[in-house]
């Protein structure tokens, strides 16, 4: 009789409480726009970015939700106050964006740069697809602008205020097929009345792939989520890897909230999409052999509420399509050959070679030349299969990194801006120039070789200045010589003018580029000093969402990479350095300078094939594989602290470019029979 009461208890509270509710948080803010605005993350257009959203569960117990509610749907507003009058936009849809909802190990206020930290075990995706912005118009001046972002979830997720554990919303936005413009949303940001922001932000926009990001405390969207008490049996589950490979292993995980205090019962798993019970543990895990997408049900049970279930349409992409490709360009010219290196075993190809929306071929493999004038083009490709599609763009340069076309000017006297990236390949920088976006005197560059990725503004590094030029004339490229390995780090500051500088800016966030044809991504790098006042050896930080500022550097192929570290003679002096200041080009002559510290040393060159790492004691690290080289330097007299150069005409013969080679200098310190040894170099002779 008693478990009857309850039953019927439970069936007059779920009648009463179907209709949905709204609430908006930060609380108080239903009617006021927010006093600040953000393009993180729906103003972005084309670029991806992760960032997170920790929110205070006060502004839901505040609210109404004063017991565990499902969650919905959410909504975005753009934001007025930063314009004094009409702005509009066209919209437009992400295809496949994906947001995750969890409560929150952490609180807001002490949230983790780590995005997994800030995700309790209830994790859910509870999207993972379209969102679409739509077109609008503001009227400013702090107006409240209707919600212009809605997104019905596609599985509800299940969340307790009460228990005192804020939410966090993730969102991946993945920024491939967007077409048209959007705006940024409505933000609060520190303590304005009526209450405070009470959340925070985690974000990083090199991709959506990124695990750990910057934070902003005290900064929360304008967000309305739509809700209904959760007093239900509701099934849920994730899936983990949801695009796993033929073969790999995917594990599913319960993830049912029900408020029956007996619990679930009983599951029945379908996870090939073929009828039928597959599995009837509370998790499980299964092997795919084929390709294909697959629909998954859970079933569960409970003794209160009985049976639900509850299906994700072709939620398993097994094999599904991965777009990439890499490239080639046939020296001196702007013919480049394609070749697909994508995944998943796509089906058909669509390649737009001009980014002007026309597809231009269909072969898996294909080769186009571009206008003899081509300075940089937009690649995409886009790749099908028989159940799913993916598309990828590569900006590509032609003799040079491509960079971003002019969006804005910064005028800063105080401070410049530039761009970093990873080296995809080796090159060479052998000029840099600064567009001029105004009428300006002069440019400066300054380029660095890093140690490692900068750090994330507020944080700053310094160190490894490898070339800089002031003061040069306009339009004109600066000549340098600087040699990068895969994977290296390459920094790049460059501005017009003498105070203000000034420097022309792309739009907000990385952008995708190319060394020699190889994909990489320009983020923004800077220094809060004028490198032309201050001189460019400055602390120096990275800022991911922001514009990056145009330097264009001419690259090629043929290469002199220093690489190891010198071997000092043990008298005192530092280790001698040798770098290259003309490249080993075919039919012309390659030039190495040795700087040097010790009194009356014979210099030597030795050259040979390949790297090593050898300690030969007491004489120092030997760096070269073979020694098929030794000879003096200086017509072999003995030298002092300072420079010398050595030089070695390159043969003019085509079969020896891409040929290695590697030298290493040795000075033997008279009299005391002491060595020493430089780092080495190694070319890479190119035509």
């Amino acid at each position: 009789m008693q478990r009857l009461t309850l039953l019927v208890a439970v069936a007059a509270f779920a009648t009463a409480s179907t209709a949905q509710s709204a609430l908006v948080t930060p609380n108080g803010y239903e009617n006021i726009a927010g006093n600040s605005n953000n393009s993180f993350p729906w103003a972005r257009d084309s670029a991806s970015m992760r960032v997170q959203f920790v929110i205070d569960s006060t502004h839901f117990t505040a609210q109404g939700a004063t017991t565990a509610i499902v969650i919905q749907q959410l909504r975005y507003r753009p934001h007025s106050q930063d314009v004094s009058s009409q702005s509009s936009w066209s919209g437009g849809t992400w295809p496949n964006v994906r947001i995750d909802l969890a409560t929150s190990p952490l609180d807001w206020s002490t949230a983790s740069a780590t995005f997994a930290n800030n995700l309790g075990p209830d994790r859910t995706t509870v999207l993972q697809g379209p969102v679409t912005v739509m077109p609008g118009t503001t009227t400013g001046l702090g107006a409240v602008v209707p919600w212009y972002i809605t997104i019905p979830l596609t599985t509800p997720f299940v969340y307790d205020p009460t228990s005192g554990n804020d939410l966090t919303v993730d969102i991946h936005l993945d920024g491939t097929g967007w077409s048209g413009t959007s705006r940024g949303a409505d933000f609060v940001h520190g303590p304005p009345a009526p209450g405070f922001a009470g959340g925070c932000r985690v974000y990083n926009t090199t991709g959506i792939t990124a695990t750990t990001g910057s934070i902003t405390t005290a900064y929360a969207p304008v967000t309305e989520f739509t809700w209904v008490p959760a007093i239900d049996l509701l099934p849920r589950f994730s899936a983990t890897p949801s695009t796993p490979s033929v073969g790999q292993l995917v594990h599913f995980r319960d993830q049912t909230y029900t408020a029956d205090p007996g619990g679930v019962t009983s599951w029945a798993w379908d996870v090939d999409g073929v009828p039928g019970i597959d599995y009837t543990t509370q998790n499980c895990s299964h092997t795919y052999t084929t390709e294909g997408s697959r629909d998954v049900t859970l079933t569960v049970t409970s003794a209160l509420f009985g049976t639900q279930s509850l299906t994700k349409t072709g939620y398993v992409r097994v094999d599904a399509v991965a777009a990439s490709f890499s490239t080639s360009m046939a020296p001196g010219t702007t013919t480049v050959s394609f070749t697909d290196t994508s995944t998943g075993n796509p089906t058909s190809w669509a390649w737009d070679f001009e980014g002007d929306g026309f597809v231009d071929s269909t072969l898996q493999h294909p080769v186009h030349a571009y206008p003899p004038s081509s300075t940089q083009a937009a690649c995409r490709l886009a790749v099908t299969d028989a159940f799913s599609n993916d598309a990828t763009t590569v900006n590509l340069g032609f003799g040079i990194v491509a960079v971003p076309a002019m969006a804005s000017i910064f005028v800063n006297p105080t401070a410049t801006r530039g761009f970093w990236f990873q080296a995809p390949t080796r090159f060479s920088i052998t000029a840099a120039r600064v567009p001029d976006p105004a009428s300006n005197a002069v440019q400066n560059v300054a380029i660095f070789r890093l140690a490692a990725a900068p750090p994330i503004l507020p944080a700053m590094t310094s160190g490894g200045l490898e070339f800089f030029a002031l003061n040069q004339p306009l339009a004109s490229p600066i000549p340098c010589t600087l040699s990068f390995d895969a994977g290296e780090y390459v920094g790049v500051l460059g501005a017009c003018g003498v105070i203000p500088l000034m420097s022309s800016l792309g739009t907000p966030g990385p952008f995708s580029s190319s060394v020699l044809g190889i994909p990489t991504t320009l983020t923004r790098f800077g220094t809060s000093f004028n490198i032309n006042a201050s001189g460019p050896d400055r602390p120096y930080w990275q800022e991911p969402g922001a514009q990056v500022s145009s330097v264009i550097l001419e690259v090629t192929a043929c290469a002199a990479v220093p690489y190891g570290a010198g071997s000092p003679s043990g008298l005192g002096p530092a280790a001698p350095k040798m770098r290259a200041i003309a490249l080993p080009f075919l039919g012309q002559t390659a030039v190495h300078t040795v700087e040097q510290q010790d009194a009356f040393a014979l210099q030597l060159m030795a050259g040979g094939f390949g790297r090593a790492s050898f300690p030969l004691l007491p004489f120092g690290t030997v760096l070269i594989g073979s020694l098929d080289l030794l000879v003096p330097m200086n017509g072999g007299t003995v030298v002092g602290p300072g420079t010398s150069a050595w030089s070695l005409a390159v043969p003019n013969l085509p079969s020896f470019v891409g040929a290695t080679v590697n030298f290493q200098n040795l000075n033997l310190v008279l009299p005391s029979g002491a060595w020493s040894m430089s780092n080495g170099v190694e070319w890479v002779i190119g035509n």
